[in-house]
């Protein structure tokens, strides 16, 4: 139950408390007087028991009990609604519970498998490796493949930590410099190719020079998940079109892919923590995008997805404020 909703919750019970005990108390006091109006009735005192009830006179005793009946009719209303309130209360807390636990067994699942799944290659390239039993000319090839699954492993990791660091640190950006931001594409692009070329993906770049603040290694880790996304989801053979630009305010980078699309579910939910798409079989932990956004946040800027469907490839567009920055 998050903190909001346990005040709500706690401000609801002792409401309910507060009422539950005045009308504990009026109840009381109503027998009393109920009492003293029978001992009246049975001296034949009509009107001393019409004043005990709370009537001028024996005529006006119709009154007071419509009165008594609206009063009781209004406080069950509001005990009723009070109890709703506190049961609703109860039941979107229940429902956030069950979302986190959903999203955390999500995670789990797909940490397993981004994890462990280059962990077992490795173990098997370094078996193989093992004892120089593989022809010369296999060796390299081996190894390149080893280090790929080792940065695999890295980039899974790293998001992991990032994202538990984010939400410690509120998504407070920190070690922000001056620097050209087409350096930082270019640097990230430089440091993915070798899986882009694993994948038979084609990376075409077309940057402008952009001066802006930022922290330098929050952008490479989102310019690599946002390649490593379209890595993922793009068919061999095909390419990944990078474009920077500038306009009056910001810094503008679009990373297209001509892969699988996604659907409408999917780019609504694509920068949700733990989301990995539709499809079962897709690895990842789900946090990449996610993190591509709330960096983006802690730096002023945002982060889009846009598709037009299966098949039509996918653009993601992130925007930098360039105020600030020392040309």
């Amino acid at each position: 139950m998050t903190r909001s909703s346990s005040l709500l919750f706690s401000v609801l019970l002792a409401f309910n408390l507060a009422l539950v005990a005045w009308w504990t108390i009026f109840q009381v006091h109503e027998t009393h007087e109920l009492e003293s109006a029978g001992q009246l009735l049975a001296a034949n005192d009509i009107a001393g028991a019409a004043r005990v009830l709370g009537a001028d006179s024996a005529a006006d005793l119709q009154r007071v009990a419509l009165a008594r009946r609206r009063m009781f009719t209004s406080e069950g209303i509001t005990f009723a609604v009070i109890a709703l309130l506190g049961g609703l209360s109860v039941f979107a807390a229940l429902r956030r519970d069950h979302r986190r636990r959903l999203e955390q067994d999500r995670f789990l699942a797909g940490a397993t498998h981004e994890l462990k799944t280059p962990l077992a290659t490795i173990q098997l390239l370094l078996e193989s490796l093992q004892g120089d039993r593989l022809p010369i000319e296999k060796r390299a090839r081996y190894l390149q493949s080893g280090l790929l699954e080792a940065h695999r492993l890295e980039r899974g990791l790293t998001n992991v930590l990032t994202a538990a660091g984010l939400r410690t640190t509120k998504h407070r950006a920190k070690a922000r410099s001056n620097g050209d931001f087409k350096v930082d594409v270019e640097r990230a692009i430089a440091s993915i190719q070798p899986r882009a070329e694993a994948a038979g993906i084609t990376i075409k770049a077309s940057l402008t020079p952009v001066i802006l603040i930022r922290d330098a290694e929050a952008m490479q880790l989102v310019l690599h998940n946002l390649l490593d996304n379209a890595i993922k989801f793009s068919r061999a053979g095909k390419s990944i079109d990078v474009q920077l630009l500038t306009d009056d305010r910001d810094a503008v980078l679009y990373i297209r892919d001509h892969g699988k699309g996604m659907d409408h579910e999917t780019q609504q939910n694509a920068f949700l923590p733990f989301w990995r798409g539709t499809d079962p079989a897709i690895g990842g932990t789900g946090l990449g995008l996610h993190l591509v956004r709330e960096l983006m946040r802690a730096h002023g800027g945002s982060a889009t997805a846009h598709s037009e469907g299966a098949d039509q490839g996918s653009e993601f567009t992130i925007r930098l404020p360039r105020k600030g920055a020392i040309a």
